[in-house]
């Protein structure tokens, strides 16, 4: 499983291109500005269209006589380690994007057997491509003046590849030139992937806490005591790596940050009001499951009965709108 990062940004790179190892230590996991750029199949990609996903950026252009071959032979090789792996994507920024149009960009894409599905290769504006490198990835990027500018080298920059959350914040940099970092690149995407994915297993624990309780109440009704504690206990077992799960992924995932609901309308109050139940009877509901517990381990039956009466509706109610919260916020309106 995975691990706690803190992360770094570094320092300079060299105008040419020149490499830099992963940058170690703390990482800053600054957003990366908002863009609008051409794939190159024709559609507009913005930053937008890639949060949800976990993904790696390259600088690269078509005819590029040094480092740019090297970088997206790399980038090449991590497509086939990852093996078409859902939520991950490659984006290959072009830093001479008014040679490299939608037509150059797909020959070259199908130099490296880039699947369109998984990597993508963006080009558009000069100075929004070079705005967004600089401040968003800081790293520097140059095109070449005078008698500097000779075909394959019209354009200084940095070949590191950069990797990006799911919530588009930088988390890393490494090597491009050589695959001597990609045992750490996918180390890392995959540690921001099984993050990523946090949600979707809190939704399962809250689904599965409440299947438990409604077997639990019918094994109840048929005097099945046994199995009936065996259900709750397990319910309650659940429901507190749910609690766990949910903390981390607010607290240290998404460092207290709320996830914007972009529903707009009517399902806009439907929402909130589901999340408001559900974030008030969490607080309720937790005393009350563990008052109820304890109550039915030491025996004292009466009284297990009538706070469980309060108890079971509530949890109940708790879990199931847990995965309501979960379809609204990240099915419904989930990125394309």
């Amino acid at each position: 499983m995975r691990r706690w990062m803190v992360g770094a940004l570094a320092a300079v790179v060299c105008l040419s291109g020149c490499t830099s190892r992963k940058l170690l230590g703390p990482v800053t996991q600054e957003p990366v500005g908002n863009f609008a750029l051409t794939e190159r199949s024709g559609r507009t990609v913005s930053r937008a269209d890639l949060l949800g996903k976990v993904w790696v950026a390259s600088f690269i252009f078509t005819h590029c006589a040094t480092q740019c071959p090297r970088v997206s032979t790399t980038l090449a090789r991590l497509q086939h380690d990852l093996g078409g792996q859902s939520g991950v994507l490659l984006v290959s920024f072009s830093v001479d994007p008014e040679d490299d149009t939608p037509a150059v960009l797909r020959e070259y894409a199908d130099r490296y057997h880039a699947d369109p599905n998984s990597w993508l290769f963006l080009t558009g504006d000069q100075k929004e491509i070079y705005d967004l490198i600089r401040n968003s990835f800081l790293m520097p990027v140059e095109a070449a003046q005078g008698a500097d500018r000779t075909y394959g080298n019209e354009v200084g920059h940095s070949t590191r590849l950069v990797l990006v959350d799911d919530q588009g914040r930088i988390q890393g940099f490494y090597e491009g030139e050589t695959p001597d970092d990609l045992p750490d690149l996918e180390r890392d995407l995959q540690v921001l992937v099984w993050k990523s994915r946090l949600p979707t297993v809190n939704a399962v624990l809250n689904a599965t806490a409440a299947f438990l309780l409604a077997i639990g109440f019918v094994a109840v009704r048929r005097r099945w005591l046994t199995f009936h504690k065996v259900c709750m206990l397990t319910a309650l077992v659940v429901s507190t790596l749910f609690m766990t799960s949910y903390l981390y992924y607010h607290l240290v995932v998404r460092h207290g940050q709320p996830k914007y609901f972009p529903g707009e309308g009517w399902v806009r109050p439907v929402y909130f009001a589901i999340l408001l139940s559900h974030t008030v009877l969490a607080a309720v509901v937790v005393p009350l499951a563990l008052i109820t517990t304890f109550l039915g381990l030491s025996g004292r039956w009466r009284s297990h009965v009538r706070i469980a009466r309060w108890t079971l509706p509530l949890w109940l109610y708790d879990s199931i709108t847990g995965v309501v919260v979960y379809w609204m916020l990240y099915q419904l309106y989930a990125p394309s």
